[in-house]
C-alpha cells in the first residue's frame, strides 16, 4: 500500500519557485519530461518510503 506524501507549505512554495525557474530557462518539453519524472520518482517513493532516511526530529516520518 502506498503512502501518502505530503507537502509542507515551504516545499510547496518551493517547488513552485523551482518550476517558475525552469521556464525561464528551459523548454515546454523538458519542463514536461521534468513534471513527469518529478511524478514517478513522488510514486516510486510513496511505495517504498525506506529509500530514503527518516527523519530525525519527526517519528514515522521519511
Amino acid at each position: 500500500m502506498a503512502l501518502k506524501i505530503l507537502w509542507t507549505p515551504q516545499a510547496e512554495k518551493g517547488y513552485d519557485d523551482i518550476i517558475n525557474y525552469l521556464a525561464e530557462k528551459w523548454t515546454d518539453r523538458e519542463i514536461q519530461n521534468f513534471l513527469i519524472e518529478t511524478k514517478q520518482f513522488l510514486d516510486l517513493l510513496s511505495r517504498n518510503p525506506q529509500l530514503l532516511h527518516p527523519s530525525s526530529t519527526r517519528k514515522n516520518i521519511y
